[in-house]
C-alpha cells in the first residue's frame, strides 16, 4: 500500500508539471466549432462596415432625403386652373357639340345655336409670404432629420464599440476558464485512478468535481455572454447568421482623464438631443409664424372669356376672388402652434440638465475605475502569474494539501478575472464618457 502511495504521487507531480504546460484553447477554436465562417476584425474594419451596412443609419438617411425632397415642394408655386364650358347638346337643333361660326340669322335673332363656348384661368396667389415661411418650416425638418441622424449614430456607435469590447474580453476570460478546465480534468482522471488503488480520500475526488463544476458554470455563463454578443454584432453589420465575428484587438487604454469643464461644455455644445431641442423651439416658431400667416385668406386671380353669351360677343373679363375672414382666423391651429412652442422650450432646460448628469456620471464613473487601474502595485500582473506556478510546484512537492492549491488556483483564476473586468470596466467607461459628450476623447 506505502508503495502504491509512493508510487500515486510520483505519478501526480509528473502530471502537474506537464499540465502548466497544456496549450490554451484558443478563443477562436472555442468559439467558433459550429458556425460556419469566422470573420477577424478590427476596430476600424468593424465601424467601416457599421457605416456601411447599418439598417437603422441606412434608414435615416433616407429620412434626409425625404426631408430635402419637402423642402423643394414647400418652395413651389399653386398651378393654375384652366377651366372650359361649351355646349355638348342643343335641343332646339337636336345636334351636339355645335361650335361652328352661327348663322346671320341666328345673330340677327340673337339665338346662337353655335359657336357658344367660356375660357377661365385662375390663380391663387398666396399672401402673407406663406410660402417663404413654408420653405423655413421644412428647412427646419430636414435639420432635425439630421440631428436624429446624429443621435442614432451615436448611441449606435456607443453599442458597436460597447458590444466589441465585451466580446474581446469575454473570449479572454472563456480561454482562461477553459484553460483551468483542461487543466482540472485532468487532475481529475488521476485522481479517480488513484481513488480505485486507495491512494486518495473520496472527499478529495469530490472536493475536485465540485470545483470542475464552479468552472464550467462560469464557462457556459461567458459562452452565453458571447453568443449575446454576436447577436448583437451581426443585427449592428447585417452580418449572415453563422458568421462568428472575432475580435482581433482594442486600441491601448489611456489612463489621463480630459477637463471636467472641457467635457461639459463639449456635450453642451456637441450632444444632437440638445441640438434636437433647440431645434425644435425653433421648429415650433417658424410653426406658429405660419399658422398666423394663415389667418390671411390666400387671392384667386383670373381672366374669363365668354363667346355669344354675355354682354357682347366676344366677352374678356377679370376675376379676383378671396374667402372673407369672418369665423375662420385659424385661432385653433395658432394655439395649437403655440401649446407645442412652450412645450418644447421647457423640454430644453431639462435636457440640458439631462446631460449634465450624464457627462458628471460617466467622469465619476471612469474617475474610479482609473483610480483602481493606477492603484495597482509595480509587477503585480507578474506575481498573479506567479501564483498558479507556485502552487502547481508546491502541490507538486507536496509542500501543500489539494485544498490550499485548489484555493490558490481559484485566488489565481479570481486575480485574472478581476483584471480582465477591469480592462473591460474602464474601456467601456471611456466610450461612455464619449457618448455622453458625443466627442472622441478616447
Amino acid at each position: 500500500m506505502y508503495r502504491l502511495q509512493l508510487i500515486f504521487l510520483f505519478s501526480i507531480g509528473i502530471l502537474l508539471g506537464w499540465l502548466s504546460l497544456i496549450p490554451s484553447l484558443s478563443a477562436q477554436t472555442v468559439s467558433t466549432a459550429t458556425v460556419v465562417d469566422t470573420a477577424r476584425m478590427s476596430l476600424p474594419q468593424l465601424e467601416q462596415q457599421f457605416l456601411d451596412r447599418n439598417f437603422q443609419l441606412l434608414a435615416q438617411r433616407y429620412q434626409i432625403d425625404i426631408a430635402d425632397a419637402a423642402i423643394t415642394q414647400a418652395g413651389l408655386r399653386p398651378n393654375p386652373n384652366l377651366w372650359f364650358q361649351g355646349n355638348l347638346y342643343n335641343p332646339q337643333t337636336r345636334k351636339f357639340l355645335q361650335y361652328a361660326r352661327p348663322t346671320e340669322a341666328d345673330r340677327a335673332s340673337g339665338q346662337y345655336n353655335s359657336g357658344y363656348y367660356a375660357v377661365q384661368l385662375q390663380q391663387v396667389i398666396l399672401l402673407a409670404g406663406k410660402r417663404s415661411k413654408l420653405v423655413a418650416l421644412a428647412e427646419s425638418n430636414k435639420s432635425l432629420a439630421r440631428l436624429a441622424f446624429r443621435d442614432i449614430m451615436r448611441t449606435l456607435h456607443y453599442q458597436l464599440y460597447t458590444t466589441y469590447a465585451n466580446l474581446y474580453y469575454d473570449l479572454q476570460a472563456l480561454r482562461l476558464f477553459d484553460d483551468e478546465l483542461a487543466r482540472q480534468q485532468r487532475l481529475l482522471e488521476s485522481y479517480r485512478i488513484a481513488l480505485r488503488t486507495g491512494g486518495v480520500a473520496p472527499y478529495e475526488v469530490t472536493r475536485l468535481e465540485v470545483a470542475l463544476r464552479d468552472l464550467q458554470a462560469n464557462s457556459a455563463s461567458y459562452r452565453a455572454q458571447v453568443a449575446d454578443g454576436q447577436a448583437t454584432l451581426r443585427v449592428l453589420l447585417r452580418q449572415p447568421a453563422r458568421t462568428f465575428i472575432l475580435p482581433v484587438e482594442l486600441p491601448p487604454l489611456r489612463t489621463s482623464l480630459p477637463d471636467l469643464a472641457l467635457a461639459l461644455d463639449s456635450a453642451q455644445t456637441n450632444r444632437p438631443d440638445i441640438g434636437l431641442s433647440q431645434e425644435q423651439i425653433n421648429n415650433a416658431e417658424r410653426s406658429v409664424t405660419l399658422e398666423k400667416a394663415r389667418r390671411t385668406p390666400d387671392l384667386t386671380t383670373g381672366l374669363y372669356f365668354e363667346k355669344y353669351s354675355n354682354a357682347y360677343d366676344n366677352f374678356t373679363g377679370f376675376q379676383l376672388a378671396m374667402d372673407l375672414p369672418v369665423r375662420n382666423r385659424n385661432q385653433g391651429a395658432i394655439r395649437s402652434a403655440e401649446t407645442t412652442l412652450k412645450s418644447v422650450t421647457s423640454g430644453l432646460e431639462n435636457q440640458q440638465t439631462i446631460v449634465q448628469s450624464d457627462v458628471l456620471n460617466a467622469y465619476d464613473k471612469l474617475n474610479t475605475y482609473y483610480d483602481q487601474f493606477n492603484a495597482r502595485p509595480e509587477g503585480y500582473l507578474d506575481r498573479i502569474q506567479n501564483i498558479s506556478v507556485e502552487a502547481t510546484k508546491a502541490y507538486n512537492n507536496r509542500t501543500i494539501g489539494l485544498l490550499d492549491y485548489l484555493d490558490k488556483i481559484r485566488t489565481y483564476q479570481q486575480a485574472q478575472l478581476n483584471n480582465i473586468n477591469l480592462q473591460n470596466n474602464l474601456f467601456n467607461t471611456q466610450q461612455l464618457l464619449n457618448f455622453t459628450t458625443n466627442t472622441r476623447f478616447f
